[in-house]
């Protein structure tokens, strides 16, 4: 609680109701809350920890699949549905993915998978026209399986293609190619009850900025969900700021909290090195001392990720040597050349229904050859939105008619304004 917060009165008052005046003795208090939290907020409290001894301390437990289960189908019953064996089996997945971490709603998640699917089933009779009895009372493997929203065809693409898809990083592509074939392997061998290799998934991903590191970390996350490694395959994307607080004691807590939103998924330390930069005083290495004990706490729920330029991650496994033995893969992000510069130019255009003429593309090539863009994606990005603006310019002074296409006046001007504005940057 802070200096102006109005918690510790509440809790004062409560305190002072507990043992004087005329409620004392005539009531009971229960806390209730996460443990952790529970821990710290009875040991803030000299007073209140006094009046809740631990031997009145009560740990309610997880329910176990089972019983997780029988809460899913009991209110599937009060809803007049029923579960059949193949949707109670995607239950039981659903259920699996959900069990992250503390925050895990337990039978309250139970239920709402159940009333979720009862939702969806609605929003599926309501487009038939053929309806049977079994519509209206039994739950499917569809109905279980999440949303009843269908995801855009984006979405639903997997990872592995998508990484395919992307411009240039042949080598990245096959280094994640080359893992996720290991992974599958040991999957295996320990399906045949073989001794499996221990998986070593967290990597440094090195290069310079707009070179794709947080494009591919994200793709990798949805690759380790897909192997059935990662729960969620979310990515959580974080710096330094994210981390290190300003006083004695917050920063491991605030770390913990942001390793606590990436569980199941991966976590993305955008230049890293940033955490080592600091003077003896700094509680950079507060932070990287956190991570490590919570990468090993949490081994098979969380991957990370340290990203940043080349030199100055060499120095931070230099300024803390136990990192190197937890990230024993590097995936280094060249800069883009100039012909794949151009290439995400183009389909950024086409993204939005744009088409380049010929003169165009050559504009923009000799302008890539000449022009510092350090290889950087973004770069080639902002040209095509330049290049947007710049066509509108021309069509509403009455200039040309066609509103999709981009010509060598688009590209001369668009690349004449980017390089102005790369020298004001410089200066």
């Amino acid at each position: 609680m802070s200096g102006n917060d109005f918690g510790q009165t509440a809790v004062d008052t409560l305190v002072s109701a507990m043992t004087s005046g005329e409620y004392a003795g005539s009531f009971a208090i229960i806390l209730a809350g996460y443990p952790e939290e529970m821990r710290q907020f009875l040991h803030s409290n000299p007073g209140l920890r006094s009046r809740f001894p631990e031997s009145n301390h009560i740990h309610l437990p997880d329910y176990s699949m089972k019983e997780l289960t029988q809460i899913a189908e009991k209110t599937a019953i009060d809803n007049d549905f029923m579960l059949n064996e193949a949707s109670r089996r995607v239950l039981q997945e659903r259920l699996e993915k959900e069990q992250v971490d503390e925050t895990f709603g337990n039978g309250r998640t139970a239920k709402n998978i159940i009333m979720d699917a009862i939702f969806q089933k609605g929003s599926q009779i309501g487009e038939k026209t053929d309806v049977s009895v079994e519509d209206y009372s039994v739950l499917t493997p569809d109905d279980m399986s999440g949303s009843a929203f269908s995801p855009d065809e984006d979405t639903r693409k997997e990872p592995m293609i998508k990484l395919e898809e992307m411009i240039g990083l042949e080598e990245v592509k096959n280094e994640l190619k080359k893992l996720a074939s290991f992974i599958s392997v040991q999957k295996k061998r320990k399906e045949q009850g073989a001794p499996s290799v221990p998986l070593q998934l967290h990597t440094v991903f090195t290069g310079e900025a707009g070179t794709g590191k947080t494009t591919v970390a994200k793709l990798y996350a949805g690759i380790l969900k897909d192997m059935g490694f990662l729960k969620r395959g979310h990515t959580v994307v974080c710096g330094r700021s994210d981390l290190v607080a300003e006083y004695t004691g917050q920063t491991a807590v605030k770390t913990r909290k942001k390793i606590r939103e990436a569980l199941g998924g991966v976590l993305f330390i955008d230049e890293a090195y940033a955490l080592a930069a600091g003077s003896r005083s700094d509680f950079g290495k507060e932070a990287l001392d956190t991570l490590v004990e919570e990468m090993t706490k949490h081994d098979e729920n969380l991957v990370v990720i340290l990203s940043g330029y080349a030199g100055p991650m060499d120095q931070l496994f230099e300024i803390n040597p136990g990192l190197r033995s937890r990230f024993k893969k590097t995936f280094y992000f060249p800069p883009y050349s100039t012909d794949e510069l151009l290439e995400i130019t183009r389909l950024k255009t086409k993204e939005y229904g744009y088409t380049c003429t010929e003169d165009a593309l050559d504009v923009l090539k000799r302008a890539y050859e000449h022009m510092d863009t350090s290889g950087n994606a973004r770069f080639a990005e902002d040209m095509a939105e330049e290049m947007f603006q710049q066509q509108a310019g021309r069509v509403m002074n009455g200039e040309q008619e066609n509103l999709h296409e981009l010509n060598e006046n688009d590209a001369e001007k668009a690349a004449a304004y980017k390089e102005k504005e790369s020298i004001k940057g410089d200066r």
